[in-house]
C-alpha cells in the first residue's frame, strides 16, 4: 500500500511538471528597413537628447535603449550620394516609459494594475548647402505603446520591450521615409 502511494504521488508530480517556454528575446535587423539615400557629401549625426532620469524612464534598465537603436539605425540605413551638400540628423527625443495605470477592462477575478510602456522618437532632418544655406528640414516624430500585466516574467517583459521598440522603430521609418519624400524629393536618391 505505501509503495503504491509513493508510485502515485510521484506519478502526480511528474506528470504535473510542464516544460518552461523560453521565448527568444525579438532581434531588431536594421536591414529590414528602408533606407535612404540622401544627395550630399556628408552626414552628421547630433544627439541632442538628454534622458531625463525618473520612476518612469526605463532607458538606464534595458539592453537596448531607443537612442542606441535610432543611432544604430541612422548609421546603417541613412548614406550619402553625392558631392556637395551636407545632411544633418538631430536625435531630440528617443525615450521608452514605463507607467502603472489601472486596467478599467479587468474583471473581479483579474490583476487590476497593468504596465503601460510607451516609445517616443523625435528626429529633426537638415539639409544645408556648401554655403550652409538651410535648402531644406523635416521634423518627424514617433511614438507607440504597449500594456502588460504587472506580474510578468524578466523574460517576458524583455520580449514587450524589444518587440515595441521595433515596432516603433519600424512607424519611424515609415513616417521618415514618408516626410523625407515629401519635402526633400529632389535630394533623395531611391
Amino acid at each position: 500500500m505505501f509503495l503504491r502511494n509513493n508510485f502515485v504521488i510521484i506519478f502526480l508530480f511528474i506528470a504535473s511538471c510542464q516544460p518552461v517556454e523560453l521565448l527568444q528575446p525579438v532581434q531588431i535587423d536594421y536591414s529590414k528597413f528602408k533606407k535612404i539615400n540622401i544627395s550630399a557629401k556628408e552626414i552628421s549625426i547630433n544627439t541632442l537628447y538628454d534622458p531625463i532620469f525618473s520612476e518612469e524612464n526605463i532607458e538606464d534598465q534595458i539592453q537596448n535603449p531607443p537612442i542606441q537603436v535610432v543611432l544604430s539605425w541612422s548609421k546603417e540605413n541613412i548614406s550619402n550620394i553625392g558631392n556637395e551638400n551636407k545632411f544633418i540628423i538631430n536625435i531630440i527625443d528617443a525615450t521608452i516609459l514605463k507607467k502603472q495605470i489601472e486596467d478599467q477592462d479587468a474583471n473581479n477575478y483579474q490583476e487590476k494594475t497593468i504596465f503601460e510602456y510607451t516609445v517616443s522618437f523625435l528626429v529633426e532632418y537638415e539639409l544645408y548647402n556648401d554655403s550652409g544655406f538651410l535648402l531644406a528640414n523635416v521634423s518627424v516624430e514617433s511614438s507607440r505603446s504597449t500594456t502588460s500585466k504587472k506580474y510578468i516574467s524578466i523574460n517576458e517583459t524583455e520580449i514587450i520591450i524589444n518587440d515595441l521598440i521595433n515596432s516603433a522603430l519600424y512607424d519611424f521609418t515609415e513616417e521618415s521615409m514618408s516626410l523625407l519624400t515629401q519635402y526633400m524629393r529632389e535630394y533623395l536618391n531611391t
